[in-house]
């Protein structure tokens, strides 16, 4: 099954790309696309051509934009799914998958770039002795991880001052959803707890967010 990425501005990269790819005459052939198909594949990409740039330019990101954006979205997700499901295994070659991001299974994943993103973090400090740390992502403002993303890395800092330094901190987890509860022993009552928090995959590291903190309710 293919990664389809999660930021609609590569998203929408990635539908021109394999639209445009698809409709080769061979490549139809090739993929056995149904003419219903092709009809509802060419339908969706209009529709997403005309919505996607009204919804994302704040002169004209309406209520009615958004949502009929949002439609064609899906309306591309559903029959890109549908046209990945007909195509024999044996017919993909190395560029289509490269294309539609399409791993071969069982064998070796293509390598997938950090995101030019970073996690947006919230500390809540209102329990005794325990913080709770959510994030976002800071381009889609969703919860979700961005496509590639395995984790999200935490490092802390426990009373004194703001660090500078990531040399001044200690890794505390890597987690993989949101929120995360970090429990604290009674000795540390009172004290400001500093976070800092990143992107990472299975090779490298993101931009850190801005630093966020709490201090441990007694």
């Amino acid at each position: 099954m293919a990664s389809f990425p999660s930021i609609e501005s590569l998203l929408n990269l990635y539908f021109i790309r394999v639209v445009a790819h698809i409709l080769i005459a061979a490549n139809l052939l090739r993929f056995l696309v149904s003419v219903d198909n092709k009809a509802e594949l060419n339908a969706s990409i209009a529709g997403w051509n005309e919505f996607y740039p009204l919804a994302t330019n704040p002169s004209t990101s309406t209520t009615d934009n958004v949502a009929n954006k949002d439609k064609w979205k899906e309306r591309m997700l559903a029959v890109l799914r549908l046209i990945y499901a007909d195509i024999p295994n044996s017919a993909l070659n190395a560029t289509d998958r490269s294309i539609f991001m399409i791993p071969i299974v069982g064998g070796p994943h293509p390598y997938v770039p950090m995101p030019e993103c970073w996690p947006i973090g919230a500390v809540f400090a209102g329990s005794r002795l325990s913080h709770t740390i959510t994030y976002k992502d800071s381009i889609t403002g969703k919860k979700a991880k961005p496509y590639g993303v395995k984790g999200c890395e935490i490092w802390y800092k426990i009373g004194g001052t703001e660090p500078v330094s990531v040399t001044e901190m200690i890794y505390l987890a890597t987690i993989r959803k949101t929120p995360f509860v970090i429990n604290y022993d009674g000795i540390h009552g009172g004290l400001k707890v500093y976070y800092w928090i990143r992107w990472i995959d299975s090779k490298n590291k993101g931009k850190w967010s801005p630093c966020i903190s709490g201090t441990i309710m007694p």
